[in-house]
């Protein structure tokens, strides 16, 4: 029964998901005020939240791959996963610092507001977010593989709503850091 067991790991996932985009939703408004705080942060938002769940799912997809294929072994070290969180982390670094950027600007051409900490927040937040993200990420997959389960079916929605969660978090603490 296949199929009953893909549709179980499925919807269950698609439920956590939603309940993390209601958790972090709530955060958001809970902490809106913050925000404000900060000219241009709502340019930058979207893409945050964006970025975090699309590698992180993206990292999961790989090493859901790898376990597939026999690459990586539930238990062992493998420099695969080394290399794909390394490679995730470079990535996210720059896009945030490219997100960064490009908030600063807008925000300094359209609002003519100048605040040069905008493009740093996303960085610090990013690094606060993947030092907790990527391993949970990893974990979780080498774990849900152990048990019989398909990380493909799961993991982009658990770590897509855990980014969300993680990632507002994590940019408030910039927030804080940094202002």
């Amino acid at each position: 029964m296949k199929f009953d067991r893909d549709f179980s790991e499925i919807l269950s996932s698609e439920l956590v998901a939603n309940t993390g985009g209601i958790i972090s939703g709530t955060l958001l408004a809970i902490f809106t005020d913050k925000l404000y705080l900060i000219p241009g942060l709502f340019i930058l938002l979207p893409g945050f939240l964006q970025l975090k769940g699309a590698i992180a799912g993206t990292l999961a997809a790989r090493l859901g791959t790898e376990l597939h294929i026999g690459r990586i072994k539930p238990g062992k070290k493998s420099r695969l996963i080394a290399e794909n969180k390394a490679a995730s982390f470079i990535l996210i670094f720059f896009i945030s610092l490219i997100l960064g950027v490009m908030s600063y600007l807008l925000t300094f051409f359209i609002f003519d507001e100048n605040y040069p900490a905008i493009m740093l927040i996303p960085v610090v937040a990013s690094i606060i977010s993947s030092i907790v993200l990527f391993p949970i990420t990893t974990k979780l997959a080498i774990w849900l593989y152990k048990n019989h389960h398909d990380p493909d079916n799961v993991m982009g929605p658990y770590v897509t709503s855990l980014g969300d969660i993680e990632s507002i978090l994590s940019l408030l603490i910039a927030m804080l850091v940094m202002t």
